[in-house]
């Protein structure tokens, strides 16, 4: 697991960046991709995203960082696995964002904007493409972006623009006018940042899932599918 960072002293200071990506980025099967298309996706009064039956009987609540390998990583071996238990009404996935730095924050903002239909697709990708966007955000993050000025939405989009975010969440029907009205959008970016406060008050690292109250004992999907199948018997 990656363990906590700092976010509210970054969110309000420079352009820090808490780790770098793993480094082999692996493209999303076709399955995981229709299922992804296929299964509806609701949003909850907190505005967090719920993929499959929100009546399921294991409603799974995954807490991750966009920029967390380990959170790729999951995403890479569950999605083909969870799809069919999801496209079944057996198993909901609810994710809640722990950010962990500036370059979290914009990847949550993007994804958000995407909006509930093609969500989780941007969240997919964005994870399936961690690398590649980490890397290029860093090094702005790292030169250009440590002499921003101005609004801290200004800078965050600047930011997203540079590591590649915007244009993901291009594909999947998020605007430049939409983007930029998202990123301008100082209470609802305010709410993101104040919900990681609050998510790093339960969790010690990312990823880390909760059935209800109850913490699961599993930091990844190898030990997290077999606690699953256990619940889903019982």
């Amino acid at each position: 697991m990656i363990f906590r960072f700092g976010v509210l002293a970054v969110l309000a200071g420079g352009m820090a960046i808490a780790a770098p990506a793993a480094k082999k980025p692996v493209a999303k099967s076709a399955a995981a991709k229709s299922a992804t298309t296929t299964v509806a996706t609701t949003r909850t009064p907190e505005g967090y995203f719920v993929r499959g039956n929100p009546a399921a009987k294991l409603k799974l609540v995954e807490y991750a960082s966009f920029t967390c390998p380990h959170c790729a990583a999951f995403s890479r071996e569950a999605k083909d696995a969870l799809a069919p238990l999801i496209a079944a009404g057996k198993v909901s996935l609810e994710l809640r964002p722990a950010l962990r730095d500036q370059l979290d924050l914009a990847a949550a903002i993007v994804a958000r904007c995407v909006g509930p239909r093609r969500y989780f697709e941007a969240v997919d990708t964005i994870f399936a493409e961690q690398p590649s966007w980490f890397d290029k955000g860093a090094t702005f993050a790292q030169g250009e972006g440590a002499k921003l000025k101005g609004p801290l939405g200004e800078r965050l989009q600047k930011l997203a623009d540079a590591a590649g975010l915007t244009a993901i969440g291009g594909r999947y029907g998020a605007t430049p006018a939409k983007l930029t009205a998202c990123f301008a959008d100082r209470e609802a970016n305010q709410k993101l940042a104040d919900q990681a406060q609050a998510a790093w008050q339960k969790i010690s690292g990312t990823p880390s899932f909760f059935i209800g109250d109850d913490k699961l004992k599993a930091g990844d999907w190898a030990t997290l599918e077999p606690l699953l199948k256990a619940k889903l018997k019982g």
